[in-house]
């Protein structure tokens, strides 16, 4: 394919007038807007009908959900014990930013292992419909 651009045209210009911005041909050219919206429509299409699966079949959204519930929590958590930490004196913050981080990470470790969980269930759903 050939790209496209209109250019500012030559001269003509007011002094201090700001030149035409340079259009690309795809948004201005009706055919390619129409392939532009065949594809979205196929691409939605196989979407609803299950032909896209990012994640296999065993995959389920919620169990997507639940992961993302999870990193939420962790999210929430994360901003809930720096504002906690913020109210100590300066003696008491060390032991209490290492004391949460420790909470952080035992979070994080318990959520990485439920995703791994998840590769391994699409792992193996892909390996045994392998020929």
């Amino acid at each position: 394919r050939v790209s496209k651009e209109k250019a500012k045209p030559p001269g003509g210009e007011a002094k201090g007038a700001q030149a035409a911005p340079i259009q690309h041909s795809f948004l201005t050219d009706v055919s390619d807007v129409q392939e532009m919206e065949r594809g979205l429509l196929s691409l939605l299409n196989d979407f609803h009908s299950g032909k896209l699966q990012a994640f296999g079949n065993e995959c389920s959204i919620e169990q997507m959900e639940h992961v993302r519930s999870m990193q939420e929590k962790l999210a929430r958590l994360n901003l809930e014990l720096y504002g906690e930490m913020e109210e100590l004196p300066e003696d008491k913050r060390k032991l209490a930013s290492d004391s949460n981080l420790d909470r952080l990470l035992s979070d994080v470790s318990t959520g990485k292992a439920e995703i791994v969980e998840l590769g391994l269930q699409q792992s193996s759903v892909q390996d045994s419909t392998t020929p």
